[in-house]
């Protein structure tokens, strides 16, 4: 288990800062952090006057209008959702196959990178880990310091066991307050047969979804020749084989259509699916991906 120090480094954390600089010029226009209901309360973005009534709160009489025109008016604001944004972290045995971290730790930090954008754009955060089950969250409130503790938190997790989407989503969804924004960041291995149905019952719950779909470039197109043994990462089992040119070129077609099948789940429930080979830069997929889900403004 990596410290915290290794995983995120003085570089990394450089890089969370240039994207917090990024998305408060994206967000120069307005608040994007905050999604407003269609309802009135006492939120931070004022919105009209009405006139006073007997009993209104004292706190939200417009004073300075009082003094100009002798007249009682409360101030109104928009209601800004406590929703925040959920990011659900596969950490099953695949995530590191054969203790190959690479997929694993660019999972990681692209999580730490959305929540310190989300949390510096007014955002509360959420990191919900899973495997075989669900494992212990970590809440943060809208204060972009708390990456420390959001960095702590993702250092100390490993990889293991096997995918149980559906079960992970199942507790969210039973759950009386859910994320508005759920972010799940995975390499969909073995949880293919249950991303349609994980994703339909979000998208009975939570506003916007999005898939970062992470894998390595071995993933894709693995380098292998002559006689090998493949061991399945999550359970174990032994494959025998001999790997050919031919055999790699029909592994790139089944990766192509296992890579289609998951873009159209994603199209068919209204979920965002973006791929995330590890070669390219986390902070661009971040803010490309935020920027697409709404999250950030521009």
């Amino acid at each position: 288990m990596p410290a915290r120090s290794e995983l995120f480094d003085e570089s990394f954390l450089r890089k969370l800062e240039g994207l917090h600089l990024i998305a408060k010029r994206l967000a120069a226009g307005g608040p994007a952090g905050h999604r407003r209901s269609t309802g009135l309360g006492d939120g931070l973005e004022f919105a009209d006057h009405r006139g006073y009534q007997p009993g209104d709160d004292l706190r939200f009489i417009d004073w300075p209008y009082f003094a100009r025109m002798e007249k009682l008016l409360v101030r109104l604001f928009h209601e800004h959702s406590e929703a925040g944004v959920g990011i659900l972290l596969d950490c099953s045995a695949s995530m590191a196959s054969a203790g190959a971290m690479e997929k694993f730790d660019y999972a990681r930090r692209a999580a730490a990178a959305l929540a310190y954008v989300a949390m510096g754009s007014g955002e509360r955060v959420e990191v919900l880990p899973f495997a075989d089950e669900p494992a212990p969250a970590k809440r943060t409130g809208r204060n972009r310091m708390q990456i420390f503790e959001v960095l702590d938190f993702l250092a100390g997790l490993s990889p293991s066991g096997r995918t149980g989407l559906a079960r992970c989503v199942e507790k969210l969804a039973a759950r009386k307050e859910v994320p508005g924004t759920v972010v799940l960041i995975g390499d969909l291995l073995d949880c293919q047969a249950e991303l349609d149905s994980s994703l339909a019952l979000l998208a009975s719950r939570v506003g916007d979804r999005v898939v970062l779909h992470v894998y390595s470039p071995a993933d894709a197109d693995p380098d292998l020749a002559g006689a090998l043994l493949l061991r399945h990462a999550e359970t174990g089992a032994s494959l025998p084989v001999r790997a050919s040119e031919s055999l790699r070129a029909s592994y790139r077609r089944q990766w192509e259509k296992f890579v289609a099948g998951c873009q159209r789940t994603c199209a068919a429930r209204g979920t965002l699916y973006a791929a995330a080979p590890t070669d390219v830069p986390f902070e661009r997929l971040v803010l490309q991906t935020l920027r697409r889900a709404g999250v950030l403004a521009g």
